[in-house]
């Protein structure tokens, strides 16, 4: 099993790289949206949900990288690796090549369909090309990012995302701050992604000696590994994809560009909460992974899978807890400082994401297991129950409110998410060996906790936090947000923490008393200075 101080570091660097990309995606959205207005923001969003769709080719091979890889390092079988990553290679690069001629000659529908207007015709254009066209070289080379994930250098990647996102804030702020508009958002992630893709490539060969990517014929243990195993999570992935951006799949041509621009900013910031505790998720992965590859006794490997489920969830819904209940109480004035004004039904937006986010973090960590000992079927729980829960939900959504609705389409699919979730849990924990109860007890109650805490102490202040302007907004923020946080954290750790976490506590308050002392000696005047 990988060491939990690597495991730990991995996380850390995860939740900390995570942490400053939601401070830059923060403040990007109002910014753009002043520049270019909510239409263009709009259509901004749709080229995206149209990316991930063409994403879906590689997400199959990317996990199959992820997890052979991981594999294969453990028993020395290099060689192997390199065929595995070669073929992917290979097959990626086809796939892309004509993925994009496709797409260019396609592109007059594809702006048909999602009603782009004839003033951004142009910019539109550009936009997409930029961004498809950058992205169908990333479905290629990210064998060289999957290869340091696989090895667990997750540190690694995470040092090269900050950098690319911070140049592409930069290049936000000054080319669309200077009129380039849409055009300026095209270039800005072009630019990041060939940074990243470049910085991969050499830290890959760094820090993995027997790395060798090349054009090769695809041999036959090869394809069957990438497309049995990848086929299955390519699948499992393409609906997942679909259903994470479903509402804006059914309101842009039922209601528009607005209302997917609407849409959008509804989900941003529970979307920015689920990265943070979704880092513990991406990270278990290899780590699952290489203890599946070094596990001989199936009885004490069930045992060991089972306990790092329970210790990635416990902490992913404690995370999720503090996060979410924050954005349900207090979405009014997280949205006024955010944007400056509250769009009409982007409160009950935020709120109804907020929930069903809290409820679809609880899949993570078992979806990225089961992956890792070879049994990605077990996703389909989740999303094959969340499609039927959809085909019944939405068209209903469409007879409560008497004609679709922004707010309706929303609610259908946040319902139909922590319907298939539970679903998801329920089969699961049968499959590790979890009872209710545990899972109750261990993971889910430092979830609900902070729902506490938080209507207490962030109700009573959150219509007037949101009455006035962005600065009494950001006061009330501050000011509530650390007697949450100090209540919610008292809280989980008087009625949830067990002996090591309060152990681990202690040991944190301990370096803490530590490190102030020095400071203070640091600090104290030293006497008079004489020359």
């Amino acid at each position: 099993m990988p060491p939990p101080s690597r495991l730990l570091q991995n996380v850390s660097a995860e939740v900390g790289a995570r942490v400053l990309y939601l401070a830059t995606r923060f403040f990007i959205p109002p910014f753009v949206l002043n520049h270019i207005g909510i239409e263009a923001y709009g259509l901004y969003g749709a080229v995206f949900v149209l990316v991930s769709y063409f994403g879906m080719s590689a997400i199959g091979f990317s996990s199959a990288y992820v997890k052979f890889i991981a594999e294969f390092a453990v028993t020395g079988r290099h060689e192997k690796a390199n065929r595995l990553l070669s073929s992917g290679f290979t097959i990626m690069s086809a796939v892309g090549t004509a993925g994009f001629a496709i797409f260019a000659l396609a592109w007059p529908w594809i702006a048909a369909g999602m009603k782009v207007p004839a003033p951004l015709a142009g910019d539109a254009q550009v936009l997409a090309f930029l961004i498809v066209g950058i992205f169908f070289a990333y479905l290629a080379l990210s064998v060289y990012r999957d290869a340091l994930t696989g090895q667990q250098e997750i540190a690694v990647i995470q040092k090269v995302w900050i950098g690319s996102f911070l140049l592409e804030t930069l290049l936000v702020f000054v080319l669309v701050g200077n009129g380039f508009g849409l055009r300026g958002l095209g270039i800005a992630f072009f630019i990041r992604t060939a940074v990243d893709l470049v910085a991969h490539y050499f830290l890959a060969h760094r820090h993995i000696p027997w790395l060798r990517v090349r054009f090769v014929r695809p041999d036959r243990e090869s394809l069957r590994l990438l497309l049995n195993f990848g086929g299955i999570v390519q699948l499992n992935c393409m609906l997942s994809i679909f259903l994470n951006s479903i509402e804006r799949v059914i309101a842009t041509p039922l209601l528009g560009l607005s209302a997917a621009g609407l849409l959008d900013l509804g989900k941003r910031l529970p979307g920015m909460g689920t990265s943070i505790p979704s880092a513990f998720a991406s990270s278990v992965y290899p780590a699952a992974a290489e203890l599946h590859a070094r596990s001989t006794d199936p009885a004490e490997a069930k045992a060991r899978i089972a306990a790092l489920y329970l210790s990635t969830t416990r902490l992913m819904s404690a995370i999720s807890g503090v996060l979410f209940a924050f954005l349900t109480f207090a979405a009014a004035p997280c949205l006024l400082f955010w944007l400056g004004e509250i769009p009409a039904g982007a409160v009950e937006l935020t709120v109804l994401f907020s929930l069903s986010s809290q409820v679809h973090m609880l899949t993570g960590p078992g979806t990225s297991i089961a992956k890792a000992i070879g049994r990605p079927r077990m996703e389909f729980h989740y999303s094959l129950a969340n499609v039927l829960a959809l085909c019944v939900l939405v068209p209903a959504s469409r007879f409560v409110w008497s004609g679709w609705t922004v707010i309706g389409v929303a609610q259908a699919c946040a319902a139909a998410t922590m319907f298939s979730a539970s679903w998801f849990l329920f089969r699961a924990h049968r499959n590790f060996g979890i009872s209710p109860t545990t899972f109750l007890r261990q993971a889910l109650l430092p979830g609900l906790l902070p729902y506490v805490t938080g209507a207490l102490c962030l109700v009573p202040f959150s219509a007037w936090a949101s009455t006035g302007g962005r600065s009494q907004a950001l006061i009330a923020l501050t000011t509530l947000g650390v007697v949450y946080l100090l209540a919610t954290g008292v809280t989980l750790f008087v009625l949830c923490a067990n002996e090591g976490e309060r152990a681990l506590v202690n040991q944190l308050l301990i370096r803490l008393r530590s490190n102030r002392r020095i400071a203070v000696e640091i600090l104290k005047p030293q006497g008079q200075f004489t020359r």
